[in-house]
């Protein structure tokens, strides 16, 4: 009888009822019952289910392999790959191809017939996948983010003993009530994910960025939410009318899928467009801007410029609170934005006090320390540009200094530079009479309040 042909004979032992082939296999017989080998009737124990009745399989020699473990043999820390095994028995190997000569040549070299069966295996790592899709920024990754900027505990260098100390106190008292709270801060990111989520299933490329001061620290419980509406620009269309053209179809997008809250949402076309929304549920304006990514720089400076100096963000946020208590910080009326005046705070800090308490954004952050309390800051900001030269020079925060302005005078009565695009951020205050409304504010303020120090003295008077 030929090596490798199958001996069939009858079993009668209790454990192999049926009949069973026998498999040459060394110096040891495998069994194999004859129900399982077939594939007219399955096994007892249930055989394989997914072959078909009256299929017949057929079985060759397996080859001896050399029995490797973990340990032994190993490239690169990876397990060997059955597919390198395949590829050496068929010579398809690549290394083959360059005249290295496959694994199998190499062990048979020099040896019989009877050691033709035995190879080793090459071993080769396996290939990692390499994942090319773009990681999509989660909607979760605001809302679920800490927010670190709602003051709660009052800094020990507040008061110093001094005269100032009770308007200090005042200064202090008045910030922390008004301050963004972390409950504003976390419905200002849910509306957010809200606008993603709607506006990404129509328009899956456009992007939707929270700017301005709930980002940067500078934000008041009742400010509104900033967002820039991102779209790849067109070099055959111009910037301002492809906001529009977008704006537009995000209005008309809102008012179909939720009208009751935002159905009086207004575009207002000025030289940046603006969409205007409010969510009546939550109390909150939203302020939608096309492509002005000027606004996510500025964030980020102003963002940087707030953890410099615990009183930064009191002094802007007083500054905000009395302008809007004397009806100068609207630029809907020509008179200020609420950036405008941040800027105008910071550049006071920079140049306005000896030594500074704020840097040039170029410049390292190791500078003499300021100890002026809060009271003296404010007082003296409010005379700093009761007596500012407007005619002549510009407020920089980017210089950090008074710079002069160019000839001819592209800007009309007052200058607050943008850091980035160098424009001027009090554009609205074009008006002679609301001009002068707004100088006279800050000389008003300063005397009364360099008087009686008290801060109801820069407030105005009430009505009697």
């Amino acid at each position: 009888m030929n090596e490798g042909a199958p001996v069939m004979y009858h079993a009668n032992g209790e454990f192999s009822p049926g009949p069973m082939y026998m498999m040459p296999g060394g110096d040891r017989q495998r069994q194999y019952q004859m129900d399982t080998l077939s594939g007219g009737e399955r096994s007892r124990g249930g055989g394989s289910p997914g072959r078909l009745q009256g299929a017949t399989r057929r079985w060759q020699q397996r080859r001896d392999r050399q029995h490797t473990y973990r340990t032994d043999n190993r490239a690169f820390g990876y397990d060997s790959d059955d597919s390198s095994l395949s590829s050496n028995a068929s010579g398809s190997n690549k290394s083959a191809d360059k005249g290295e000569g496959t694994s199998r040549e190499r062990n048979n070299a020099g040896t019989g017939p009877a050691q033709q069966g035995n190879y080793s295996r090459e071993w080769r790592p396996r290939r990692r996948e390499q994942h090319t899709r773009q990681r999509r920024v989660l909607p979760d990754r605001y809302p679920n983010s800490s927010y670190s900027f709602q003051v709660k505990f009052t800094p020990d260098d507040l008061l110093n003993g001094s005269k100032w100390d009770t308007l200090s106190q005042e200064i202090w008292d008045k910030f922390v009530k008004s301050q963004q709270t972390e409950e504003t801060f976390r419905r200002k990111m849910n509306l957010w994910k809200y606008l993603y989520v709607n506006i990404r299933n129509i328009f899956p490329r456009y992007g939707l960025y929270v700017v301005g001061s709930t980002m940067s620290g500078f934000a008041l419980d009742s400010s509104d939410m900033d967002l820039c509406l991102y779209v790849r620009p067109l070099d055959h269309l111009e910037p301002r009318a492809h906001a529009l053209l977008h704006l537009n179809y995000i209005l008309t997008y809102i008012k179909s899928f939720d009208p009751a809250d935002f159905g009086l949402a207004e575009l207002i076309q000025a030289k940046v467009p603006i969409l205007k929304l409010r969510d009546p549920r939550n109390g909150l304006q939203v302020d939608l801007n096309c492509n002005n990514l000027v606004g996510i720089k500025n964030t980020t400076l102003l963002n940087n410029f707030s953890k410099m100096d615990w009183r930064v963000r009191p002094l802007v946020a007083l500054a905000k609170l009395w302008a809007r208590a004397h009806d100068i910080n609207d630029a809907r009326r020509r008179t200020l934005s609420s950036y405008s005046l941040t800027l105008m705070v910071i550049h006071f800090l920079q140049c306005g006090t000896s030594p500074p308490v704020l840097p040039p954004p170029q410049l390292a952050r190791a500078r003499p320390h300021n100890r002026c309390t809060l009271a003296e800051l404010f007082l003296n900001m409010l005379r700093y540009y009761a007596d500012f030269p407007y005619a002549t020079m510009a407020v920089s925060v980017r210089a950090g200094s008074r710079v002069p302005l160019p000839r001819p005078r592209p800007w009309k009565l007052l200058c607050v530079e943008e850091p980035f695009d160098l424009s001027n951020t009090a554009r609205s205050v074009y008006d002679p009479e609301t001009f002068e409304k707004i100088v006279a504010t800050f000389r008003s303020s300063y005397q009364r309040l360099a008087a009686g120090l008290r801060l109801a003295d820069a407030w105005p008077a009430p009505d009697r």
